[in-house]
């Protein structure tokens, strides 16, 4: 079917206007994924593998109801290279969820979430060096900014000196220095869990439409399972991943499935805004995760966020406005009228000439940084 120009350009995806209802779907899917957050923070001394043993199971459960009701192979299409794709993004994907799970625990709210979004210039990279993408100008500027708000976050004592306002030296105890130490490790395994989000998507991009993307999320539900168990078992010397029943309590299981349930939830409603709205809105609208995560933190956590943390949010957060408004004029300056089944392709892959940080955005928009 041949496509026509028009002057009329209808709301949605690819349309001049913007839709206020796809916004607000967005927007409430980051709302779902920064209540999954918050829920993860608050089970803090819950083993992390536990709780993404458990967030597997429900997606899995969820998963396959939808894919029964759209009766479509749980397994994907029937060739070997979308599947081996499928699996190397399903593995990569739940490594990347099992370190954000841990920086959540482990680091302020919202410098673990603002430290998520630093997985675009990761992508970027190895696309680069994995698919053949050309590195652009937009691309070492993400690079460069991310590195300084995360360098702003982590602010690490060798490079900032202390920045504690401490009138004795000898108040600096070692129990300053050993959480010192504790933040360095988990904004390091956050950020490898970025790179490994990064290869993830660098994988959907290999896949592009040729599966469907609730199978993408039912293989990250099956491949986490063991790999929970394995990281249990290599880390904390035990293959259980089910939680001690002794000390569990009724409520900390209707948790551990809440946390299963609003991480779908962000996934569905994120997708569901997308299909009226751009991926380029999309990526200004998924930036209110950190502002929710601010929110959380103010109410209900009460942690110390220091002038550093706020200033390399900041610098990360801007820097995704601009690339979303970069994104969003072209858009709109480019906006055609596509028949039903090219805006169904270009919802699950960006364009093949939308390439580096620009495409990494947009799948972040899409709700993969979930995974």
């Amino acid at each position: 079917m041949a496509t026509t120009a028009s002057k009329e350009v209808p709301d949605g995806p690819h349309g001049d206007h913007h839709s206020l209802r796809g916004i607000f779907f967005i927007v409430l899917g980051s709302f779902s994924f920064s209540t999954m957050f918050l829920l993860v923070k608050v089970m803090s001394q819950m083993n992390t593998f536990t709780l993404v043993f458990y967030r597997s199971v429900v997606q899995i459960a969820i998963c396959l109801v939808d894919l029964y009701k759209k009766g479509v192979n749980p397994l994907g299409p029937d060739s070997g290279s979308v599947r081996f794709y499928l699996v190397l993004r399903a593995g990569f994907g739940a490594a990347a969820v099992i370190a954000w799970f841990y920086g959540i625990q482990n680091l302020p709210l919202p410098d673990a979430v603002t430290l998520q979004f630093t997985t675009p210039p990761f992508a970027a990279v190895f696309a680069v060096c994995l698919v053949g993408e050309h590195w652009k100008a937009l691309d070492m500027i993400g690079a460069v900014v991310c590195l300084m708000g995360v360098a702003l976050i982590a602010h690490p004592t060798w490079l900032f000196g202390n920045t504690d306002a401490v009138a004795d030296a000898a108040l600096v105890t070692d129990a300053t220095d050993n959480s010192t130490m504790m933040k360095a490790v988990a904004v390091l395994v956050t950020e490898v869990g970025a790179a490994m989000a990064g290869i993830a998507y660098v994988c959907v991009r290999k896949i592009g439409d040729r599966a469907d993307a609730v199978v993408m999320v039912f293989y990250y539900g099956i491949i986490s399972l063991p790999m929970t168990a394995i990281g249990s078992k290599m880390l904390l010397g035990t293959w259980n991943v089910l939680g001690d029943y002794e000390q569990f309590s009724l409520m900390d299981y209707f948790l551990l499935l809440l946390v299963g349930f609003a991480g779908y939830g962000g996934q569905w409603f994120t997708n569901l805004g997308l299909q009226q709205e751009t991926a380029a809105t999309g990526t200004l609208a998924t930036s209110t995760q950190i502002v929710f995560t601010f929110i959380f933190e103010i109410l209900f956590l009460h942690e110390e966020i220091d002038i550093w943390s706020i200033s390399g949010t900041a610098l990360i957060l801007g820097f995704m406005m601009v690339v979303g408004v970069i994104k969003l004029l072209e858009s709109d300056k480019s906006a055609i009228v596509v028949d039903t089944d090219e805006e169904k392709g270009l919802m699950l892959e960006p364009s093949r000439e939308d390439e580096g940080y620009g495409a990494a955005v947009t799948l972040q928009s899409q709700g993969s940084n979930s995974l």
